[in-house]
Parts: structure tokens; sequence; C-alpha cells
């Protein structure tokens, strides 16, 4: 069986990798969709070293053969990647902090004994079975590829303070932005203000609820935020492009006593003006990943349609298109989601 992994900078082959066997514990699942998140995309600009197990972490299957001690599934079942539940037993939930379950956290960046030997970009995969959670019918299979990032923007939100009426800005209209945007309208939020640079990111953003886009190429974001407002500053602000000087731009963007909710993954150290932190008392929140619990709040979220992940959708490639869907992400930003079909 083929799998795509990256292999280098700007590289992602198609690696011959053994076929999937139901092992004790694991379900065989045959992938019907796998999203190409922005880590992905960041490994294959960087070159850096890339843990096969999550090369490809937004998919959803169909189950084709069981292994020895699997309960609450069965042969036919669709299912969808997700993170198991707390184990119950590291030092972290032995001190009463299960939501930090040393154990879970492992699993879902691809480690420890519960993790694939690669990723979803393969035609099927044998998958940790507590991982795995059931798809609602009401969800087409494109809408389930979408419902691991989806719910990090879900726990973002759960981890995040925010009052009734705040306003928020979020800094990135990538896929992970434009669904915080969506969490935090259903969280309360008054004016929602979205910062980007890629007009088709923008007016998305727009459509999906922001009351205010702002290119930070053009226009002085700063400036524009505060006259939106009639105020110096936002309550909340996400961080979700995870580039490191978009961190401190969080905080010039956040009143004095707002809070900034770190969201994307910044590759690389960033500077940051400690005495403005200092001086505007800064809360600061960061979120990554998963709870098991956030999955089943997300999937009904977006059944109902409360969060919307179809207009997010702007392409679907086979197994052997990856490479150009890669370039195409990382150079043409008008590009939103891409769904990986190996069945292609």
């Amino acid at each position: 069986m083929q799998v795509g992994l990256v292999t280098g900078k700007r590289q992602i082959e198609l690696v011959d990798m053994p076929e999937p066997e139901p092992s004790a514990g694991r379900a065989v699942v045959d992938i019907s969709y796998c999203g190409i998140c922005g880590t992905d995309v960041h490994a294959f600009l960087s070159g850096a070293p890339y843990n096969p197990a999550i090369c490809g972490h937004e998919w959803v299957g169909m189950i084709s053969k069981l292994g020895d001690r699997v309960a609450g599934f069965k042969e036919g079942d669709r299912v969808a990647i997700g993170a198991g539940t707390a184990c119950g037993r590291c030092a972290t939930c032995q001190r009463g902090d299960a939501t930090h379950c040393e154990a879970v956290f492992a699993s879902v960046v691809g480690m420890g004994p519960t993790a694939a030997s690669h990723g979803g970009f393969a035609q099927a995969i044998s998958f940790d079975a507590g991982r795995l959670y059931h798809v609602p019918g009401s969800l087409s299979d494109s809408q389930a590829g979408l419902l691991e990032p989806a719910t990090v923007a879900v726990h973002a939100l759960r981890r995040t303070p925010l009052n009734l009426g705040d306003s928020v800005v979020v800094i990135g209209a990538g896929p992970i932005g434009l669904l915080v945007l969506q969490a935090a309208k259903l969280s309360g939020a008054g004016s929602i203000i979205l910062i980007e640079p890629e007009p088709n990111r923008r007016r998305l953003g727009a459509e999906l609820g922001a009351d205010l886009t702002i290119d930070p190429t053009t226009q002085d974001a700063v400036a524009d935020l505060n006259s939106h407002l009639s105020v110096s500053g936002a309550d909340v602000v996400f961080e979700c492009a995870g580039i490191p000087a978009t961190i401190q731009t969080a905080v010039d963007l956040a009143r004095r006593g707002g809070i900034v909710s770190l969201v994307g993954v910044a590759t690389g150290a960033a500077s940051i003006d400690a005495a403005g932190w200092l001086a505007k008392e800064i809360s600061v929140v960061s979120s990554i990943a998963y709870l098991h619990e956030d999955f089943e709040i997300c999937k009904h979220l977006v059944a109902d349609g409360r969060i919307q992940t179809d207009p997010l959708h702007t392409s679907t490639v086979s197994l052997a298109e990856l490479d150009s869907a890669f370039t195409r992400l990382a150079e043409h930003p008008a590009e939103v989601k891409i769904l990986v079909d190996p069945r292609l």
C-alpha cells in the first residue's frame, strides 16, 4: 500500500508500506477523505523531521476489520480520528488534572504505544480504537473530513474565557481561524474582526460572520480596529496564523486587561515586548489539539449547521496529486482546505 509522507523540504512522496492489520485494540479504517493540515504544509516547507503518524491527521472512513478487545464498534461503522479518554494512571491524571492526561497528549502528537505507523494519506490505516468516534449519518463524508480541525477550534473556545458581547479579533483566516471565528460567534462574541492578507479568505470570513475584515499588508490594523470598536483594543484576540511575529501583534491588538489566546502553532522563536505585556496585564491562554468530549460537542455543532465546514472545502485531490496540492496550499493561499480522496 502506498502512503503519502513528507520526506524532506518541499518533498511529499508515496512510500510503500505494509497493508494495515487489525491487531488487538485496533481497527482497520478504509479512508474516505483526509484533509491537508497547516502543520503538514509547515513540515513540507521546512523539511524538518516530521512524525509519519501525524502526516495526515484529519480523516474519516469506514471500519473494514476489527482486532480483538475492541468494544463499541462494528465493521461498516463510519468513524473519524479523535482523542482517547484520560488514562487515570499518569502523573498528571493522578494529581487530579485529567484534562491534561499525558497519555492522551502523547497519542494526539503521534507518540507512545497507541501511535499509528503512518497518517491518513493512504487507502487504509490501522488505528487505536480508543481514539475513534462515530460520525452521525446527518454528516457527509466531506463534512466529517473537517471535524478534526473544527474540534481544534471548539477546544480553543472552551479554554478561552469569553463573555457575552466581548469584542474578538481573529488573526489568520486559514481553516482553523475561520472555524475559531464561527465558534467565537457561537460563544457570544459581539463584534468580530478578522485580520488576513489573502482576499478570498477575507471574503469567506465575512460570509461566515466577521463584522470587519482587515488586510494587514495595506491597512493599519490597530487604528482600524480601534476606529471600528470606538475603544482601544479588543477584549479577546485569537492568534490562529501560527507565525512568530503575530504573537506580539495579538498583544498589540488587545485592550489593557484583555486576553490573548494562542491557537496557531508557531514554528520558531517569537520576539515579544515583555514590558508591553506587563503594562497591559495581558492574560495568555493556549490550546493544542483537543479532548475526547470536544469531538462529541463539535460533531453536533457541525451536524446542525451552527459551525459550517462546507465553505472551507475548496478542492479534492487523489493521492497521486498530493505534491501539487501541497504546493498550491504553500504558494496560493486562496485555497483553504484541500481534502485527499485515496479512492480516486
